[in-house]
């Protein structure tokens, strides 16, 4: 899904595209390095909070006027019990920091929301990236992630089959006894199913009456 403002045109502003990476980047190293708070938890606080959709809309009041812990304290009232009322500025750029500076970058490039990112590109994933991509531009990095979207986009044998089987993925995971999430993950690609023991496989193929390999990202 992307997004469009067409009475907002920041986003084509370097300055604007620069101030986001900051605050992002700001928004994930605090919240994973000083609150103590997990990567994806974080992200997860973003968007719900409505956050994402001002970052989206190119909003400065957001991007360009507060901190990286005004933010985080914005997203979540609670997280001020975890941050100094002084925040040191911080100068060393961990991989958090790198994780929320491209995927603003990317945002900015793609259009697509936050949401819809961190769907296909959970946050340990994106920041397994960091080697090697930590030193590559940030061109290199949105090229990867539009190329994991748009793998994405297209269904897996595995969902393909279940739907025209007519289940849905809870039933497939009763039939089967593999767990719910794991097929979710298989699906969206999130875990290779061609890894997967020969019991998970063989118990998905009985279920959805096809072999093995049918199943499979061959």
């Amino acid at each position: 899904m992307r997004v469009e403002y067409e009475f907002i045109h920041l986003e084509d502003s370097d300055l604007y595209r620069d101030d986001a990476a900051h605050a992002l980047a700001a928004v994930f190293d605090l919240g994973v390095n000083v609150a103590g708070l997990s990567g994806q938890y974080v992200a997860d606080l973003f968007i719900v909070s409505g956050l994402a959709v001002q970052f989206e809309r190119c909003n400065p009041v957001y991007v360009a006027g507060k901190s990286g812990a005004e933010l985080l304290r914005h997203m979540d009232s609670e997280i001020e019990t975890l941050l100094d009322d002084e925040v040191p500025y911080r100068l060393s750029r961990t991989s958090d920091y790198w994780v929320g500076w491209n995927v603003a970058w990317y945002q900015l490039s793609s259009g697509r929301t936050y949401k819809s990112i961190f769907e296909v590109l959970p946050y340990d994933r994106i920041k397994s990236m960091y080697y090697p991509l930590h030193e590559a531009d940030e061109r290199k990095f949105i090229g990867v992630c539009e190329s994991v979207m748009a793998q994405a986009s297209v269904a897996s044998n595995l969902k393909r089959i279940r739907v025209a089987a007519g289940f849905s993925q809870a039933q497939l995971s009763e039939a089967s006894g593999v767990g719910l999430r794991s097929i979710q993950m298989y699906e969206q690609r999130q875990k290779d199913i061609n890894k997967a023991q020969g019991s998970t496989l063989l118990r998905l193929a009985r279920a959805l009456h096809c072999s093995m390999e049918d199943v499979m990202e061959l």
